[in-house]
């Protein structure tokens, strides 16, 4: 049974935010407890109610899952979006109008959304509940069988669709195993590009000729890297020597779209892999031409691996974290620019803070938001900040401990895991496994007697104004020295701050 939800009044509103429903809605005289009850839809859901509302209609047989939600099911994951494709000409707008209208949530010009150039349309099921199941938030995504012509100078947008066969349709997509159609109706998979024995032999293979593929859609090659990542499959000959052919054709591809990929890359189980087959088959100068000016270059005698391989090995040791991953993969870039021979040994001094402006220079360049370019900048700027501090972390003062928690703020753990993944991917000789977990424990320790950067220091402009002092450039080198005196020694009363900064003013003759 198919139900159309009315919105509740204010009041059961305000009662149901405390399960963490924003805007509860039942359907007619239904009770609190049912509502409670309905479920979000799942990908599974949907497919299954599509199934039920065209059986015994024209549309039955005609509507076919495609792409993702194929593969993973195939491969026993559960699948996350579903995409249709419908067995007629104009078929994903007539199919989505029907079923609009069969639901009553048919609006003329608004829902379906529909884009007859192209052939496809999306129907929001919003206010639909479906066997105790709300599909509010979901939509039907559908698209008719279709050819496309592509201008080489414009990749993104075809210039001409047309009607075509199923065969016809997979021909244009970016993965064997990307289409294979599943009949709705009946269950049965159709194959015509031998997605299946490329799922099962781990292959990444295009339907048709790389080249053509590439030349409707560039940025098919990173997606080609990234499924490999993501599943453990590899790349066929015929894709890498196809990419290798095409990468000219990245010049028209937003850098957001990039990113986007480099992102799922870097927060897959085996990131390095990843990142190696970006440089195998030259992508990865479109990602940052600096990583690639980092393969092959020698170290010094506190590295057992080139600067590259050092990168990748950093990247592997991180958490998958989007900052940690992102902040290991940039985190010795400023080698490729810092790099000195000095009496036959390898130097790269200042390596950090040059490497800080060069990430936030490719961050940018790649469309990154200021709350990932920050926290990585950060990250880069401070991962050598603890060197000194020993092997076992127990050459820091308290105060320097003190002071580098204050300064690293709200990004800690990002910039400890960091370290740490450097920390143990140094020689044998120079590498440093307990300093990290031990300045932790240090840490932790020590919590109660850190500042926050927002806390009010225990002296204040305030408090230099009432004895005299005019407000200028010494109120921040007297307000340094309160600081510097906090983080040395947390329990200095307030008198002998005042006597610290009596007696700075009176040694300076102020």
């Amino acid at each position: 049974m198919i139900k159309l939800k009315s919105v509740l009044s204010e009041e059961i509103c305000r009662k149901y935010r405390g399960f963490g429903i924003d805007k509860p809605v039942v359907t007619g005289m239904i009770s609190e407890n049912t509502l409670l009850m309905e479920a979000r839809a799942s990908a599974k859901d949907l497919e299954a109610f599509l199934r039920e509302m065209i059986r015994g209609t024209e549309w039955e047989g005609k509507v076919f899952a495609v792409g993702g939600f194929v593969r993973d099911e195939l491969m026993g994951k559960a699948p996350k979006d579903l995409d249709v494709v419908v067995n007629k000409n104009q078929g994903g707008i007539e199919f989505t109008t029907w079923l609009g209208r069969k639901l009553g949530i048919y609006k003329e010009k608004s829902n379906p959304v529909t884009f007859p150039s192209f052939g496809t349309a999306n129907l929001r099921l919003d206010g639909v509940v479906h066997n105790g199941i709300d599909f509010t938030g979901e939509s039907v995504d559908a698209v008719m069988p279709r050819a496309e012509q592509y201008h080489d100078v414009d990749v993104r947008r075809p210039t001409a669709v047309q009607f075509t066969s199923l065969e016809g349709d997979a021909q244009r997509r970016d993965l064997t195993f990307n289409a294979i159609y599943k009949n709705l109706s009946t269950g049965e998979l159709y194959d015509p590009v031998n997605g299946l024995a490329d799922l099962k032999a781990k292959v990444i293979r295009t339907p048709t000729d790389p080249t053509t593929i590439y030349t409707d859609d560039a940025l098919r090659m990173f997606r080609a890297v990234r499924f490999a990542t993501q599943l453990g499959f590899e790349l066929s000959p015929e894709i890498v020597d196809g990419i290798k052919k095409n990468l000219h054709r990245l010049g028209n591809t937003s850098k957001e779209r990039v990113r986007d990929e480099l992102n799922k890359i870097l927060l897959s189980k085996d990131p390095a892999r990843g990142i190696r087959m970006l440089r195998d088959t030259g992508l990865l100068p479109h990602v940052a031409k600096e990583l690639q000016q980092a393969v092959g270059m020698i170290q010094n005698k506190h590295h057992s691996e080139m600067v590259f391989d050092h990168i990748l090995t950093v990247l592997s040791n991180t958490k998958p974290n989007l900052i940690n991953r992102i902040g290991a993969l940039l985190h010795d870039i400023g080698k490729v620019s810092t790099r000195q021979v000095i009496d036959n040994e390898v130097h790269f001094y200042d390596h950090e803070n040059v490497g800080s402006e060069m990430a936030r220079n490719i961050l940018t360049s790649l469309k990154y938001p200021n709350d990932i370019i920050e926290p990585v900048v950060l990250a880069v700027k401070n991962h050598m900040r603890l060197k000194q501090g020993g092997k076992e972390g127990d050459k820091i003062s308290d105060k320097t401990l003190r002071k580098f928690v204050v300064d690293i703020g709200d990004h800690l753990e990002n910039v400890l895991d960091i370290i740490h993944s450097d920390n143990v991917a140094h020689s044998p000789e120079s590498a440093m496994p307990n300093q990290i977990p031990n300045i932790i424990n240090r840490i932790e320790k020590l919590k109660s007697t850190i500042p926050k950067k927002t806390d009010k220091l225990p002296v204040t402009g305030e408090d230099l104004k009432n004895i005299g002092l005019v407000p200028g450039p010494l109120y921040k080198k007297l307000l340094d020295l309160v600081r510097d005196r906090q983080l040395e020694n947390p329990n200095t009363t307030k008198e002998e701050y005042f006597d610290i900064i009596t007696n700075y003013m009176k040694n300076e003759n102020i």
